[in-house]
């Protein structure tokens, strides 16, 4: 957990990009990915916008860019982790970084790691990037 040393705590931002400044879902995607020595595509979406994060999520993970894993393992670290925070919605992203635990960011939490069994009943799937 070497590469994610200072990640927590890092401040929830709508669009954020910037350690330093804060992130978002996605752009703590796109900082862990990076730490791993990926690069990861960016995607710009409001991170209230639940209905065009749903729209990009589906799109996205039907892309030859992403492979679904069903029973992630330690060796699959890192792996991009979809969330339905909202009941009809995939609106959230997070990073399963091994250990039981996934890192992400959101409002009134900031960056944080959660065991995978307490988002266990939200999350609808773990992807690979391909390029790894």
């Amino acid at each position: 957990m070497g590469k994610l040393k200072g990640m927590v705590g890092i401040p929830f931002i709508n669009g954020g990009r910037d350690v330093k400044k804060g992130l978002d879902c996605w752009g703590l995607v796109m900082e862990v990915y990076q730490r791993y020595g990926f690069k990861c595509p960016d995607f710009r979406v409001d991170a209230f916008a639940f209905q065009a994060i749903d729209a990009l999520a589906n799109k996205e993970t039907g892309q030859r860019l992403w492979e679904e894993v069903y029973d992630p393992q330690e060796t699959d670290v890192p792996l991009v982790v979809l969330m339905r925070m909202h009941p009809r919605y995939i609106t959230h992203a997070g990073v399963f970084v091994g250990g039981n635990r996934i890192i992400h960011t959101t409002k009134g939490t900031d960056t944080i790691m959660t065991r995978v069994d307490a988002l266990k009943s939200r999350i609808t799937g773990y992807y690979r990037l391909c390029s790894q």
